[in-house]
């Protein structure tokens, strides 16, 4: 054989096997990109997708071109179901969960561009941790959002090894997501909450050590219930915020910000640990926020669901809880109650509308609400207590 035989046959082979790699990658469709070819034992569930779905989710935005979409991190994720007929306007509208596992405000904000830069969006569901929401530099810090290559999808060794464990997951797990974006948590953390929240409260515990002076966090004591003066505290940068809200306006979206709700043992905690107040105070300028741009034609408004209540309170020495996976990740079940109460046209029941006009009050609510709710349930913190973690 000579040289140039050999050459000729060696190009050849290279060139067969990266289309044989490349049809089997399109065939499996691993990222769940294609969403063409789905064979039952072989390639239906897709176990990879959450890997990689930063890369994906923007990519099927483009593609899918959704009139509503929900926004935000794993909370927002894991408990919306975007096909709920009250955020579809009863299926006028296509949807979206467009929401990103350990998506901080930045990306949401980034994604929201993106979003209104490349869809026919109308309606957005966005979710926030009250506190600084600032201007973020998304042509900076994202300048790949939405960027997914056919030597990504086919070719890439990654591609390759996601296609055969894909193949091989078939019979032992379960679909992350759903086709329109909301994220089903693994069943083993969903039977294991107890576990979950003591996870959760060892990390915030903690943060909290290490953000503040007050290292006897948790306090034993609770605090009185002596309602602070919101006006004070510090003045917040929402320079973000504002920014996606002229946004909306200027594309005619109606925007619906909502503060992402938690279990009352972490509500709990909070209060023990001195950080309670600020949240509201930080939600009274958000609410101050919202009814400015509202006042200048913005169809935008947010909605708060701290209480202590039978669905906040939900005990989880029972599994599988009804309500909660861990002290933040809400179940879409009670995402639908919430969707009822943002999307329904009647009083909210679970939730209450961000005004700023209200929110003194509605922080006396809350705390009457708690004391109510320990008197009537004595062995709250007992319970709480069994969830925290050794001092």
């Amino acid at each position: 054989m000579s040289p140039k035989q050999f050459a000729t046959r060696y190009v050849f082979g290279i060139f067969a096997l990266l289309s044989l790699i490349g049809i089997f990658n399109r065939i499996v469709d691993p990222f769940w990109y294609y969403r063409d070819i789905e064979i039952k034992g072989f390639n239906a569930v897709k176990t990879k997708f959450n890997l990689y779905e930063r890369h994906v989710k923007p990519a099927l935005l483009v593609r899918d071109q959704p009139e509503a979409i929900i926004l935000g991190s794993s909370f927002s994720e894991i408990g919306f179901d975007p096909t709920n007929p009250l955020f579809t306007d009863h299926g006028r509208l296509k949807s979206m969960n467009f929401a990103l596992a350990g998506a901080q405000w930045d990306m949401v904000q980034c994604e929201f561009e993106f979003a209104v830069s490349n869809a026919p969006i109308k309606r957005a569901l966005v979710g926030f941790t009250p506190g600084n929401l600032p201007l973020a530099d998304c042509a900076k810090n994202f300048p790949s959002i939405g960027q997914v290559s056919a030597v990504q999808l086919l070719l890439s060794d990654r591609a390759l090894q996601a296609s055969i464990d894909t193949i091989g997951d078939q019979k032992n797990k379960m679909p992350t997501h759903t086709r329109e974006g909301l994220y089903f948590l693994p069943p083993q953390r969903n039977a294991a909450a107890d576990h979950g929240f003591r996870e959760i409260f060892l990390q915030q515990i903690k943060e909290y050590h290490r953000n503040k002076e007050n290292l006897q966090c948790p306090e034993p004591a609770a605090q009185s219930d002596t309602q602070p003066d919101l006006s004070f505290g510090q003045t917040l940068d929402l320079s973000g915020l504002q920014r996606m809200m002229r946004t909306a306006q200027e594309h005619g979206i109606e925007l619906v910000l909502f503060a992402y709700p938690s279990h009352a043992y972490m509500l709990e905690l909070a209060r023990q640990c001195r950080d309670q107040d600020a949240k509201w105070q930080a939600m009274k300028q958000i609410a101050s926020l919202v009814a400015k741009e509202s006042a200048e034609g913005g169809q935008v408004r947010a909605y708060q669901f701290y209480g202590y209540n039978d669905i906040t309170a939900e005990t989880v020495e029972v599994s599988p809880t009804k309500y909660w996976h861990d002290p933040g990740h809400f179940k879409f079940v009670m995402g639908n109650m919430m969707l009822s109460d943002m999307f329904g046209g009647s009083s909210p029941k679970l939730g209450r509308s961000l005004a700023s006009a209200n929110i003194d009050t509605d922080y006396r609510d809350f705390l009457q609400g708690r004391t109510k709710h320990l008197r009537l349930h004595p062995e709250f913190h007992t319970e709480m207590q069994k969830l925290l973690p050794p001092k």
